[in-house]
């Protein structure tokens, strides 16, 4: 009994490990706000300019990194928890009948949406304006439309005492079980740390008429989002964010602690270009994670890098003389002789890999000298053939 319990655990708990962290500040936050609720003007204040603050510092750390993502999401939020202290001091205790208000929440909703679904890509790029300006734009015409008494809400007269009615609460439920599902189906740390601040943010909306939850949830939303780019860059210093395997500089970190005895492959996807040309860049990303399932599955126990967009490094630890050439030939041999299932594709793909192969030698100083033997013959034999296995 107690042995199945850890089994499970054993397969539960990587499968939560993402959603583990941002899971227990929300269940934080919501034990603050049931126990310590309402809070003084003090604790209010800090709560806004920490809210601020840390608004601030994950603008900092995405700009030094060249990332978008979730930088507009934070753009998003930020401005919107701005204006909804601004409609209630000019509304009043009426602001959530106001038709800005309706609006606020409206556009903010699509646009959490949609900088949701944003690819992660550099920041400084021609993108970036127009994703700047579709924010503005969006305000502008939930403030025009204020203006002309015209209020994007169905629910104006089943009035709920609370800040989201009936349209609203719908509109940000809908779009909860919309980033759940995508979640749950892409396993990532900031896309699971972007779901979560969005529960909280409808949490903030729909409470929005005490100014405790306004300011405790929208502070744990930005918290929780902090909290997913860190533990992001993080993984990404030594994790390839598309295979999940160890990267180049975790490569480098390992170097030091290889045995005496090893081998090393080189295992490169042949015709890479060209199959990023054809399958763009989400077909050659799950091509590499393919590749990469199908190296584990030969050769579970195998040390593998990805070092490069098409290339991995295996090593072999205390391999004997001709082993690791024999390894890696089978890697290749099974590679090519299976079928290759791409996302909205019926038909199978067939693809190949050539490699080569170094054992480690007495004259090698460190693995970089294995590493450029075997880089070296795979380079002279690259230019005349390929799905190959060479050895140095």
């Amino acid at each position: 009994m107690w042995k199945k319990f850890i089994r499970c655990c054993k397969q539960i708990l990587p499968l939560m490990k993402n959603s583990l962290l941002p899971s227990l500040l929300l269940f934080l936050t919501l034990g603050i706000y049931f126990i310590a609720a309402p809070l003084n003007t003090h604790w209010l204040l800090l709560l806004h300019i920490g809210f601020l603050i840390l608004s601030f510092i994950c603008c900092l750390i995405l700009l030094y990194a060249n990332r978008n993502r979730p930088l507009f999401f934070i753009i998003t939020i930020t401005l919107g928890y701005c204006l909804l202290n601004y409609l209630k001091y000019y509304h009043g205790t009426i602001y959530n009948l106001s038709n800005d208000f309706y609006n606020l929440t409206f556009f903010m909703g699509l646009l959490i949406l949609f900088f949701y679904f944003l690819p992660n890509r550099p920041f400084f790029c021609l993108d970036t304006v127009g994703f700047i300006a579709i924010i503005f734009l969006s305000l502008a015409i939930g403030e025009h439309l204020g203006r002309q008494n015209i209020g994007i809400d169905f629910s104006r007269f089943h009035y709920n005492n609370l800040g989201l009615q009936i349209f609203g609460l719908s509109l940000y439920l809908t779009i909860l079980i919309i980033m759940l599902i995508h979640s749950s189906i892409k396993n990532d740390i900031l896309t699971s740390a972007l779901f979560f601040a969005t529960i909280d943010i409808t949490l903030a909306l729909y409470l929005s008429d005490r100014p405790t939850p306004l300011a405790l949830f929208f502070f744990s939303a930005i918290f929780t989002i902090l909290c997913g780019i860190i533990h992001t860059l993080c993984y990404d210093r030594y994790k390839d964010s598309i295979t999940g395997l160890n990267n180049g500089n975790a490569f480098i970190k390992a170097a030091s602690s290889l045995p005496a005895k090893y081998g090393l492959g080189i295992i490169c996807i042949d015709n890479y270009k060209q199959l990023a040309q054809i399958f763009r860049q989400s077909g050659i990303n799950e091509i590499a994670a393919m590749i990469s399932r199908k190296i584990k599955e030969i050769e579970p126990q195998a040390e593998l890098y990805r070092c490069g967009s098409d290339e991995f490094i295996i090593i072999f630890n205390g391999a004997e003389k001709g082993e690791t050439y024999t390894k890696t030939e089978n890697l290749r041999r099974n590679i090519a002789a299976s079928e290759f299932y791409l996302s909205h594709r019926k038909k199978p793909l067939k693809l190949t890999v050539s490699c080569s192969v170094a054992d480690k030698k007495r004259s090698d100083i460190d693995v970089f000298g294995v590493f450029i033997r075997a880089r070296k013959i795979l380079q002279k034999t690259y230019k005349f053939t390929q799905n190959i296995t060479s050895q140095a």
